[in-house]
């Protein structure tokens, strides 16, 4: 190359630098802010060897083409991606616009992994006149999805692609921004979210949904743009209300405030069938907090200062989203009735909610170093087994997986109605109304009938087909997926069986009273009957047969209490006795401090345990082994001390509650408060309810408070029950 050349060649990078922000300077100081150890003659050469490929080549908007490889890359500067990542960023088009450079070339330059992040986002080229070019914008999706298996930078190199390329949008052809604002929105923006990358997700989200249905996106910006003059003064106000609020209970913090992501709003209207006017709680806010205890504090001085907005409190911290986003959300009601969105979180969780894996990366000697991340190795192996399918087929299956707990069905009508991943049409008769489930006869989807137990799939198109005489059968309770049908199910059953329940129980009832030679009318008489029915909580007799039915009452126990079966020493030793009202410990030798056992963990003399002071209730005893005591200690170690039983010989009686599963078999229930009678225990309360079926057979649940003297009555106790024919665990201080 000649001087005259290079000279040529360098203005013309200086005129295009000049052109274009951010410049190459810029980038350097944002990736060595974060990377010290970052290569700048590495950086400084991708940026030149972009600046001569696209020489002379300008984009749609009249800018020269470098300006968007450069901010594709300060893009990824603000992800903190390393020095490959950027030089990716550089270099990613340079392959598909100039058939001068190669792979090969990009190999020997940059070294392999610039190369195979390139290859990866660069499309392939339609060769083949019988592939479309929809079946090829399917390939290259899939080949860039595959390839983030290995090397997850690549990802995030075709996210900052996207994300520029949906900023400058206004000067592309109407159909061609349409079809990349849809991609943007359907497969982008989820993986995004998935990556729990906010800050890019909500981008895309806006823009895509700008150029793909501009219409709607036009409705709901006029219809916020009506209410900016209101939305301005009440962000400014409620904000400072908030800073104030932090500032005078001593909790450091920023707040913010601001209108909600059209998005965000469209998405709420199309999900729950409303119009733009119904949309009240469109302003949001975030506090940021240093400590995950400066979360609830704060949350617990909002809800005392405003009502909340009932059933809108999600606590992502102690239940994190499957991306791995942690924050407190609430909904209160604020000036003039305006409800308005709360997101509390620390500064920690904020940049792993912008930022995603991003927050995570470490850089060892200048190289990138990814964490073990589970949510990414979850959508790596889905991507996996996906991989095998066509390119439309994988990306139908990839649609699915990037909502995992979301499907979203359109009724004949064209209401749009979302369920859970797995729905059946079972599921989605029961959405549309309780009665329209329980006459439910069949269904088509699609325009096909199908059985009951398919699964349904986004986008499907179903009509419910009803009979008046139809009704649910208990076979319903293995199609049903949803919460809500399985519980319409089994409350349309128990009315419906009670019936049958009370013929079984009757049958049981008066086999026992003629094993025992007893009628009912003497018993009904004497007044033994109505005594019975009182303590065992029942109203009628109907409703003892039915309890009796259900395997909720043993008739024999209940006949043994109502005619005295028990001998006068028996009565004597289970009469009256209750949980001891002072706990036999001591506390550096004093016994009168104030005193408590923890219910969390329910110590019983003979246990190992440890003290905690809380605020208002004294001394609190734990078992060592309590995981709230361990939570309490980590947040005030201060405050724990030692304590130690009085050591009284079992002259004390313990509340212990106790959770034991059953296979569902008849007298499973008298088994049980049998063996607790023997062991010289008395119940003071009982439940009884059926479960799911799990695995082989039909479980039970029996709940029962016992009382015990101290561990050794309670091991023998838990014994006993373990040797119980049909009892499958027995869990201590179940809730």
């Amino acid at each position: 190359m000649t001087g005259c050349r290079r000279g040529n060649i360098l203005l013309l990078i200086c005129v295009q630098e000049a052109a274009v922000l951010p410049r190459i300077e810029h980038i350097l100081e944002k990736v060595k802010s974060y990377n010290p150890t970052s290569n700048e003659m590495l950086l400084r050469k991708a940026y030149l060897f972009s600046a001569l490929a696209h020489e002379g080549v300008m984009r749609k908007d009249g800018r020269p083409y470098l300006s968007h490889p450069m901010a594709v890359a300060d893009i990824l500067a603000d992800l903190k991606m390393d020095d490959v990542g950027i030089v990716a960023g550089f270099l990613h088009d340079v392959v598909e616009d100039n058939h001068t450079v190669n792979i090969d070339n990009i190999a020997d330059r940059f070294g392999p992994d610039v190369a195979r992040i390139v290859a990866a986002v660069t499309k392939i080229e339609i060769l083949d006149q019988q592939i479309t070019k929809e079946e090829a914008s399917y390939e290259n999706i899939r080949k860039l999805i595959i390839a983030m298996v290995e090397d997850i930078r690549v990802i995030f190199v075709k996210l900052a692609d996207r994300l520029h390329n949906l900023r400058t949008m206004d000067s592309m052809p109407r159909e061609s921004a349409r079809k990349k604002a849809r991609e943007g929105l359907e497969i982008f923006a989820p993986i995004a979210n998935r990556l729990g990358i906010g800050k890019i997700k909500n981008e895309l989200e806006d823009l895509g949904f700008k150029y793909a249905y501009p219409e709607d996106y036009e409705m709901i910006r006029n219809a916020i743009q009506e209410k900016r003059v209101y939305s301005a003064g009440f962000l400014e106000e409620t904000r400072s209300q908030l800073t104030e609020l932090l500032e005078s209970n001593d909790i450091r913090g920023e707040v913010t405030g601001r209108v909600k992501h059209l998005y965000s709003i469209y998405s709420k209207i199309v999900r729950q069938g409303i119009n733009i006017s119904e949309v009240y709680d469109y302003m949001a806010f975030r506090i940021l907090v240093p400590e995950l205890k400066d979360c609830y504090s704060a949350l617990g001085y909002i809800h005392s200062r405003w009502n909340l907005v009932p059933g809108r409190f999600k606590d992502f911290i102690s239940d994190p989203k499957e991306n791995g986003y942690k924050s407190l959300h609430t909904s209160v009601i604020g000036l003039n009735g305006q409800p308005f969105e709360i997101q509390i979180r620390t500064f920690g969780m904020h940049s792993q909610a912008e930022h995603g894996i991003a927050a995570h990366w470490k850089y060892k000697e200048g190289r990138f170093v990814e964490e073990q991340d589970d949510n990414i190795s979850r959508f790596r192996k889905e991507i996996q087994d996906s991989s095998k399918s066509s390119g439309a087929e994988f990306l139908t299956n990839l649609h699915i997986d990037l909502y995992p707990k979301d499907i979203y069905i359109i009724t004949p009508k064209g209401k749009v109605v979302h369920l859970a991943r797995g729905a059946t049409p079972l599921d989605f008769a029961y959405a549309i109304h309780t009665d329209v489930g329980n006459q439910c006869v069949g269904a088509k989807v699609n325009g096909k009938l199908v059985p009951l137990k398919t699964e349904l799939k986004s986008g499907d198109r179903v009509e419910v087909i009803t009979n008046p005489q139809a009704h649910p059968s208990r076979d319903w309770l293995e199609i049903a997926t949803s919460t809500r049908a399985k519980g319409k199910i089994k409350g349309w059953l128990a009315q419906n069986e009670k019936n049958l329940a009370i013929e079984r129980g009757r049958d049981s009832f008066e086999k026992e009273l003629r094993r025992l030679k007893q009628g009912l009318r003497e018993l009904t008489e004497s007044g033994a009957l109505e005594e019975g029915l009182k303590k065992s909580a029942v109203p009628d007799l109907d409703g003892l047969f039915a309890e009796i039915g259900y395997g909720k009452i043993d008739p024999r126990v209940f006949l043994k209490r109502i005619l005295g079966g028990e001998d006068e020493a028996e009565k004597a030793k289970h009469t009256g006795r209750k949980a001891s009202d002072a706990p036999p410990v001591t506390f550096g030798g004093d016994s009168d401090f104030l005193m408590n056992l923890a219910k969390c963990c329910n110590p019983v003399e003979g246990d190992a345990i440890k003290g905690y002071i809380a605020k208002g209730k004294g001394l609190v005893v734990h078992r060592s082994g309590c995981s709230n005591l361990r939570r309490l200690m980590e947040l005030h170690p201060e405050r724990s001390c030692e304590v130690s039983w009085e050591g009284r010989g079992g002259t004390n009686i313990f509340e212990i509650p106790l959770s034991i599963v059953v296979f569902n078999r008849r007298g499973s229930l008298a088994s049980v408060t049998k063996t607790v009678s023997d062991a010289g225990a008395d119940i003071i309360s009982c439940d009884a309810k059926s479960l799911e079926k799990q695995g082989a057979g039909e479980k039970g649940m029996i709940r029962i408070k016992v009382l015990v003297k101290d561990k050794n009555h309670l091991n023998k106790l838990l014994s006993m029950l373990s040797d119980i024919d049909g009892v499958a665990s027995i869990s201590r201080n179940a809730p």
